[in-house]
């Protein structure tokens, strides 16, 4: 779902709201700033609790040697928080339903959900969308981890229809 752009998929005020604080660690408004020590304390700032190892990665990943990274890289690295994020939710979401914890929910679970709760989807969508999930083509006795189900959307491209 992330890719290597700029923070083209967050939100108009998640990206106002990214910048903002980056403007505010700009602390001489040079269009710059330094990954140590400042990233961790912006990183921090927009609700991030990194551990050492993490900005250590973060920072080994994304400085191109310069020693410090610009809004588009934050914004870049701010896209990919919120993919974690939204799967995150979306893994707790599905735990709710998953009454033995086992990992998985069935055809029938997936479906009431989809078409009962949140924005519902139509009997078309909902095929659709259980034809995708029930890859192995089990039918309606299919067990489906959605741990993995929503690795599988995270890969599918935005523009696809599942």
């Amino acid at each position: 779902m992330a890719d290597d752009g700029d923070g083209d998929g967050l939100t108009a005020a998640d990206r106002l709201k990214y910048t903002e604080a980056f403007n505010i660690f700009d602390k001489h408004q040079q269009g710059y700033i330094p990954w140590k020590p400042d990233f961790a304390n912006l990183w921090r700032a927009i609700g991030q609790n990194p551990t050492e190892a993490d900005l250590k990665r973060i920072i080994e990943e994304n400085d191109t040697g310069t020693g410090h990274f610009q809004l588009e890289t934050f914004l870049k690295l701010c896209e990919n928080r919120e993919d974690a994020l939204r799967k995150e939710q979306l893994i707790e979401a599905f735990k709710t339903f998953d009454k033995d914890g086992k990992g998985t929910l069935t055809i029938a679970q997936i479906r009431y959900v989809l078409m009962t709760m949140g924005d519902p989807l139509n009997d078309e969508e909902a095929d659709r969308f259980i034809d995708f999930a029930d890859k192995n083509k089990e039918g309606p006795t299919a067990e489906i981890d959605y741990e993995e189900l929503v690795e599988r959307l995270d890969d599918i491209d935005p523009g696809d229809k599942v």
